[in-house]
């Protein structure tokens, strides 16, 4: 059969666009990895640097700047000497689908813990990390730089020593400091400053910073710290943080700035417990008792309670605990309680008290106390203007001694009058 030119113009057509449509189909179903730009970067390790056979993180952010979405993204560590994986940990992470242009903040985060070999070198070593996309073929990408550090230039506060426990205001006392050189090299041009910035206390006889030129490996020193509480000091517990500065042999700087040392200050109570008015004079009555407890320290105290013990002398009538609470430092406070007093030959009555009160450390205390109320009889009472005679039995004498009279005056004028006659 003849076909025309025309004809063959129109087959060649229709075969070029049968063979497009299947290229496009074909792309369409087969993406290729070039859509994809999967960047893998290692964000940080933790910490930084390591020492050998101590365990760090390692946290990789995984981003996709390419236009179209990584299905089935997988990523595995291939951790070598001196880096292990503990057993039963998978090395191998399913991320899933990660979006195109999801990079930056909305990157995914993948965790690792690794331990370090306890023989490992000073130094950086080689951490391997591989990924793969849709189960495909493994992509093993570049070595990452893990930074591993042995403890050659470690100094620790072995011992902390106060001469006195707490520090009273106004007082001193020395603070030692033992530093030790835990590496195996020389350590050299070590400061230690005690910052006294925010804490009511001050060195005397020096500066807050002392000087140790060297100091050799595995070998401890002693410093000494002479500090004064301010006068007018709160008590309570004080943190003084210390900075450690120093260099290894190699010359490389150390800092050692998160360590601080507890100082207390504050002082032991001093308390005057005083029977301060009472309304009971003699024996076999009823009154009010008043005690005051007066602070004499330097020191606040709180919690305060105050208990009367019973005993065959007198009866309590009013509740025989009262709680107080806090009394300030050159403060006083006062407490009652109402009394019945039975019959007693002696004169006084012994009141047993037991107070039980904090410091504003938060010790606790408790003291029994002794208050001796003084009781007098009638005579006495009256003679010392403790107790008046009754304004009836007054009253009563003043008008007899007037109605007398008017009866003697009469009875004068009346005898006066026949004396006349």
């Amino acid at each position: 059969m003849k076909i025309s030119k025309n004809n063959l113009l129109v087959w060649v057509v229709l075969v070029l666009l049968i063979s497009s449509i299947g290229v496009v189909y074909a792309v369409g179903k087969y993406k290729p990895a070039s859509w994809y730009y999967m960047k893998i970067t290692l964000v940080n390790q933790d910490p930084d640097p390591v020492e050998p056979g101590q365990y760090f993180y390692a946290r990789f952010r995984v981003e996709n700047n390419g236009s179209e979405r990584a299905e089935d993204v997988k990523v595995e560590l291939l951790p070598e000497y001196p880096f292990f994986l503990d057993k039963g940990i998978d090395a191998v992470k399913n991320i899933g689908s990660v979006h195109g242009r999801q990079v930056g903040d909305i990157g995914v985060i993948v965790k690792y813990r690794i331990r370090v070999d306890k023989d490992a070198v000073e130094g950086e070593n080689d951490l391997k990390l591989r990924y793969s996309i849709g189960g495909g073929a493994w992509t093993e990408l570049d070595l990452f730089k893990i930074d591993v550090r042995t403890h050659d230039a470690i100094l620790s506060i072995s011992t902390i020593s106060e001469k006195e426990t707490i520090i009273k205001p106004g007082k001193t006392s020395e603070l030692g400091i033992k530093i030790k050189n835990m590496a195996d090299s020389l350590v050299k041009n070590i400061k230690v400053r005690l910052d006294l910035n925010h804490v009511p206390l001050a060195t005397i006889g020096s500066t807050n910073e002392k000087v140790i030129e060297n100091l050799d490996p595995n070998k401890e020193t002693n410093l000494s710290f002479k500090l004064i509480a301010e006068p007018d000091a709160d008590s309570n517990v004080y943190n003084i943080p210390i900075y450690i500065d120093y260099q290894d042999d190699i010359g490389t700087t150390y800092r050692r700035y998160n360590d601080t040392i507890g100082v207390i200050i504050g002082d032991v109570p001093d308390l005057s417990v005083i029977i301060d008015s009472t309304t009971i004079i003699k024996d076999k009555s009823v009154g009010k008792l008043t005690i005051k407890i007066v602070n004499k320290g330097v020191t606040d105290i709180k919690f305060l309670n105050v208990k009367l013990k019973q005993t065959n002398d007198f009866i309590i009538i009013s509740p025989i605990e009262v709680y107080i609470g806090n009394v300030d430092s050159d403060d006083y406070e006062t407490t009652d309680f109402d009394l019945y007093v039975k019959k007693n030959k002696e004169k006084g009555v012994t009141l047993p008290l037991v107070i039980e009160y904090k410091d504003a450390n938060n010790n606790d205390y408790k003291k029994d106390i002794d208050l001796e109320l003084k009781l007098y009889s009638t005579g006495e009472a009256k003679k010392f203007g403790l107790k008046k005679g009754s304004r009836a039995v007054g009253l009563f004498m003043t008008i007899a001694i007037i109605v007398g009279g008017i009866f003697g005056y009469r009875l004068w004028k009346k005898r006066k009058k026949k004396a006349k006659k």
